[in-house]
């Protein structure tokens, strides 16, 4: 199987060697590399041409990732495609493991492993790959449903068959950021893909400025932006994607699906802070549930509502739509175990707030608790070990 290794980047000459080295020490040798240089102007091509003709060197005017990664697609030959970003590494094995998997998965439009985070401006020693990125392979969802709620696999973890990313379509030009999710999001939405449980990717975390130059962010500001273009990505996904394109489990027969995939779209949207998408969907999922008890797969689903990656700040203030959103779902009349399931990750919140000296934090998350799901949930919530089997199902 031959790979095509894609390398976009912008204003990175310092770490692209780097780079580009990992792929020159793949144990799979049957590969090419692109680098795609998005208009820099620092000495990107003066790096990329060290490493000629072992490399293809490509140039854009600076127009953002999306639209570097296109070019490199549309210029390469491979079976199979994995986009390096510039500053990342790739571990000796990784192309091999990625071939081993397409090649006895045939069914499979890609492969996807494990990743870790360094830190520095070296390549990292063994001592320095300790901050993996737990994947939820406990979780019974489906692969599309479990990255909806936390996207694990940035783009250097997983390759896609060449075809298959010509089927997708190309990347999202107006995106300046989660360009990668939105892709992988597109191809999990009608393939589960290959596990590969190994790590196959060496992320690099560091101070810096990143983005196109129309677009550009220093490191500590970026996660106003993974907010901004993840809730571009979720808004687009309400209006174009089908509901049982949410439905949390591959079987069709599940009991309860279509208020299944309701639940699960409302939960979604709510952790992507698309709030006026999440209450459509948790108010058709009310009208569904009607006066039955929730099932236990209805209540692990629930337990997902306050889990937002990019946290739970803005819920805070009463005085904008967090209040507007508490009261809306203290509204509802939703069953107790249900309130206790939507409260759940409240108890953590808490704690984490109060160890870090945060208690102002922790009380506003108390009372946004008890304003949206009453005094009782919020008590049972607290005075217990009561998860919702969230821990286990997602570990």
């Amino acid at each position: 199987m031959r790979f095509s290794v894609l390398i976009p980047t912008f204003e990175r000459a310092d770490l692209l060697g780097q780079a580009i080295e990992s792929v020159l020490r793949q144990t799979h040798g049957d590969y090419e590399i692109l680098v795609i240089d998005d208009g820099s102007s620092d000495g990107t091509a003066e790096v990329a041409r060290r490493y000629q003709p072992a490399i293809r060197y490509l140039r854009q005017e600076n127009r953002g990732k999306a639209a570097a990664l296109n070019l490199g697609v549309a210029a390469s030959a491979g079976d199979a495609i994995i986009v390096l970003d510039d500053d990342d590494l790739l571990p000796p094995w990784a192309l091999a493991r990625h071939a081993d998997a397409l090649s006895r998965n045939p069914a499979a439009d890609f492969s996807y492993g494990r990743y870790v985070r360094f830190c520095g401006a070296s390549p990292p020693s063994p001592s320095d790959l300790w901050d993996e990125e737990p994947v939820p392979t406990r979780d019974p969802r489906r692969l599309v449903v479990k990255l909806m709620e936390r996207c694990f696999l940035p783009h250097p973890a997983w390759a896609v068959r060449r075809r298959t990313q010509l089927s997708a379509g190309p990347y999202d030009e107006a995106l300046y950021r989660s360009q990668d999710y939105n892709m992988i999001l597109r191809l999990a939405r009608t393939n589960e893909g290959a596990f590969i449980d190994e790590r196959v990717l060496y992320q690099r975390k560091h101070e810096a400025m990143r983005g196109p130059a129309a677009d550009r962010t220093y490191t500590d500001h970026t996660i106003d932006k993974w907010i901004k273009y993840d809730a571009v990505i979720f808004r687009s996904l309400e209006r174009n994607w089908r509901l049982r394109d949410f439905r949390p489990f591959a079987d069709e027969t599940h009991e309860q699906e279509r208020a299944l995939a309701l639940l699960q779209k409302g939960i979604i949207l709510f952790q992507r802070k698309v709030y006026d998408g999440a209450r459509r969907a948790l108010l058709e999922y009310r009208a569904a549930l009607d006066r039955r008890a929730p099932s236990a797969a209805e209540r692990m689903i629930a337990a997902g509502l306050m889990g937002c990656h990019h946290g739970v700040e803005d819920l805070l203030d009463f005085a904008s739509e967090g209040g507007e959103l508490a009261g809306w779902m203290r509204a509802r009349q939703w069953p107790l175990s249900l309130r206790i399931a939507f409260a759940t990750q409240i108890r953590w919140r808490v704690r984490a707030a109060v160890s870090a000296g945060k208690v102002a934090f922790a009380g506003g998350l108390l009372r946004y608790s008890r304003e949206a799901f009453g005094s009782a949930a919020t008590l049972a919530i607290m005075g217990s070990k009561y998860s919702a089997g969230l821990k286990a199902w997602r570990s």
